[in-house]
């Protein structure tokens, strides 16, 4: 340790407008500054600390402690105003060559941060690795950090705030009346008011513990007392000690400055100012402190870009940040892990989906918000800062330093695609909502994901809000699973709702889905079902390790359906959902399709409204499984991808355990499906050749049984004659007889 003094020559100027003739401040520093320049730990001390950290706050500063001078240089500057050798109002002021006393010039915690800065020049530092002070010494290290927000890597606040309360002004004043109430206080003496500061430092003590910690620490043991009390002693003591090491007009003089500290003062408010801290921040309050309240403390978390607030409980209020030492290294190790581990992210996409995850990575953990943001319209306006902004995706996939992508470009799969093998390629991790890439690319993904040791998740592209494949990937990896049955897809789910529920046409429904965000402009992936036929793909895989190539599954969707698809759904104590399902058969077999389906209300699926989708699971031992959440919109899909990212950085990987034991599992079509087929006339339902064929009123309208085969060979005819076809509800044998209206529709249940 070094004790060393600084003399600064020239006029201070303060933010009073008043002028210090020069200043002294007397230093130590422990360490040495490495040749980078970049392991200063400066520490800002409270109200009536000094320069010897080590002393005051032990535990912290040492040999083979948090902040090691074998490792670090470590700075504690006493501040002006103070008596440890620093000017004060008991220096010589140059100019008049008498004490200042009385005659002090009025400081702000701006002024002791000029002065600071001054210093910090002189040392030679560059740049201040970790910032940290308690009480008054947050103050200044939060002052410091908004001045000159480049300097400071790291912010620490501990017991502090951003603007001195009128709680705490009302304590500090009640200080300084009690000084000024000693008779000597007028009088230009290096003692006067002494008696003065024992009171003020009893009312100090008050503010610094609370209710609890005298009573567990002054309690009596005799009951018989009326007088010579603990606390009165305890009162006195205190009071005693720091006069004789303080003097009366640097106690007044610094907590005036402790009064003027507001952060917001000139510079628009106090959250703006915060919000121009660059600093990775962490904030901490104790729980019983009710001079600087732990609310003081997560408020200025919550308005700094990407702070961490945590909490130290303690009975020591207020002067826990002393005593509480092993607690508060150990949060400050923590804070340390998490922000040297603060990934730098590429975002590819900020449509609806990207716009989502971007705005909830801001709210729920800004330490994951993107680094850049990869557009392809320049003229578009953005919800976003401009410098996040880019138009070239190399300045993301050629960055080494970017450790996760994440893509959500939507749309074109090949270019999607393109993008997540560059970035795997060069052993970025990366997140993906674009269903239809995976299961295009599915064997070249998994070999990339093999070769260069890296992840892809894809969690938000199958069932958006609802965690499905991580459960499937680890909950049910070693357990087989007979079927997976669901509603995978929002837009659809939130259209045929208001179709039965509210009697709307088809056409009224989808546009709303497309004002509400549910739908793209161009619907058809979700309506014909092809986003539920992608999605039903990556869970065969997962659910039985079988890759599946979108042509060899039929699937069907719900444009062509009507209001006597709707009344017949409603005469027969059905709703009508689009379902993707997918069953193992014996001899190693699996089937799978995606169709319309007649739901009962027996079926977990028949409670799933709106955008919201459900999913069920059937494993060997487990039984059957439900899950539900929304599937569609900016936020629930954003959060997917928000969690996928997270699971990424904690190293999170698909495991693909049943991938790896196939044994041989493959698709049959041979599964006879039943079916409810309403075409435009009889004669389109002569081409199709249903098995045990039943009319509904009329000739256009039947039921009967097709194979998954003859279905796929039928499409291109549904297609073109606008058929809507629709599944029937499972387990249940079907009789269905002619009846003579609408409204008699009715399907018999034996």
């Amino acid at each position: 340790m070094n004790t060393l003094t600084y003399e600064y020559k020239n006029n201070f100027q303060l933010e009073s407008g008043e002028n210090l003739p020069g200043f002294t401040l007397a230093y130590k520093t422990w360490g040495k500054l490495n040749k980078e320049k970049s392991n200063t730990i400066w520490i800002c001390h409270a109200l009536t600390a000094n320069a010897d950290a080590e002393d005051w706050w032990p535990g912290l500063i040492g040999n083979g402690k948090l902040y090691d001078p074998a490792k670090n240089f470590i700075v504690c500057a006493n501040i002006l105003g103070s008596c440890y050798g620093s000017t004060g109002p008991l220096s010589v002021n140059t100019e008049t060559g008498k004490p200042f006393f009385h005659a002090f010039p009025k400081l702000t915690v701006r002024d002791l941060v000029g002065s600071l800065d001054i210093l910090r020049k002189h040392i030679g530092v560059e740049t201040i690795h970790t910032l940290i002070g308690g009480s008054l010494g947050g103050q200044q290290a939060i002052e410091w950090a908004i001045s000159s927000p480049d300097l400071v890597k790291h912010l620490i606040l501990v017991a502090s705030n951003s603007v001195s309360s009128p709680w705490g002004i009302a304590f500090r004043e009640s200080q300084r009346l009690a000084i000024e109430a000693d008779q000597s206080w007028k009088e230009a003496r290096p003692d006067a008011g002494k008696e003065g500061l024992k009171a003020a430092r009893s009312i100090a003590l008050l503010s610094y513990r609370n209710y609890i910690t005298y009573s567990q620490t002054q309690k009596e043991k005799d009951d018989n007392k009326t007088d010579d009390f603990s606390a009165s002693s305890y009162q006195r003591y205190q009071g005693d000690k720091l006069v004789k090491r303080f003097n009366a007009f640097s106690y007044y003089a610094l907590s005036k400055v402790m009064d003027s500290h507001n952060v917001g003062r000139g510079r628009g408010g106090v959250k703006k100012a915060l919000s121009g801290i660059k600093a990775k921040t962490l904030t901490v309050g104790i729980t019983s402190d009710i001079l600087f309240p732990a609310s003081e403390s997560k408020y200025t978390a919550d308005n700094i870009p990407g702070a961490v607030y945590e909490e130290i409980n303690s009975l020591y209020g207020h002067d826990g940040f002393l005593i509480e030492v092993p607690k508060l290294t150990i949060t400050i190790e923590n804070f340390y892990k998490k922000t040297m581990k603060t990934p730098k992210i590429g975002l590819f996409g900020l449509g609806c989906v990207g716009q989502g995850f971007y705005e909830l990575s801001h709210i729920q953990t800004p330490t994951v918000v993107p680094h850049k943001i990869v557009v392809k319209d320049a003229l578009k306006k953005r919800k976003a800062e401009a410098h996040l902004l880019s138009f070239d995706k190399r300045e993301v996939l050629d960055d080494n330093d970017t450790s996760l992508v994440v893509e959500v470009i939507g749309g074109d799969s090949k270019e999607a695609f393109a993008i997540v093998r560059d970035a795997l390629k060069t052993g970025k991790n990366v997140v993906s909502a674009n269903k239809k890439m995976v299961v295009e690319n599915l064997q070249e993904l998994l070999n990339l994901q093999e070769k260069h040791n890296v992840s892809l998740l894809y969690e938000a592209g199958v069932c958006a809000s609802i965690p499905i494949l991580r459960t499937i990937d680890s909950y049910f990896s070693q357990e087989p699973i007979s079927a997976i049955r669901g509603l995978c897809n929002g837009t659809s789910n939130y259209i045929l709702s208001q179709l039965y529920n509210n009697g709307w046409n088809y056409a009224k429904a989808l546009a709303e889905a497309q004002k509400l965000g549910f739908a793209e402009t161009d619907p058809t992936l979700d309506v014909e079902s092809y986003d539920a036929l992608f999605k039903l793909a990556i869970l065969t895989l997962h659910g039985f390790g079988l890759l599946v190539k979108p042509e060899q599954v039929f699937n069907y969707g719900i444009s062509n359906i009507s209001p006597e698809d709707i009344e017949f759904a409603k005469s027969n104590g059905y709703k009508v959902r689009q379902v993707a399902q997918v069953y193992k058969l014996p001899d190693n077999k699996v089937s799978l399709w995606v169709t319309p389906q007649f739901i009962s209300p027996a079926d977990p699926l028949y409670h799933v409204e709106n955008e919201y989708n459900g999913i069920t699971i059937e494993a060997e031992h487990s039984g059957t499984q439900f899950f539900s959440g929304k599937g569609a919109g900016s936020y629930p899909t954003g959060a997917a991808v928000l969690s996928d990212v997270h699971a990424s950085l904690s190293g999170f990987k698909y495991r693909y355990e049943k991938h790896k034991d196939n044994n041989g599992l493959v698709i049959s079509n041979t599964t006879e499906v039943d079916v409810y087929i309403r075409a435009k006339s009889s004669k389109v339902l002569k081409e199709i050749p249903l098995k045990n064929l039943k009319h509904i009123n009329g000739e256009n309208i039947a039921t009967g049984k097709l194979s998954l085969a003859q279905l796929i060979e039928l499409k291109p005819l549904l297609s073109k004659e606008k058929v809507f076809l629709a599944a029937l509800p499972f387990a249940v044998k079907h009789e269905v007889k002619e009846i003579k209206s609408q409204k008699e529709l009715h399907l018999k249940k034996q």
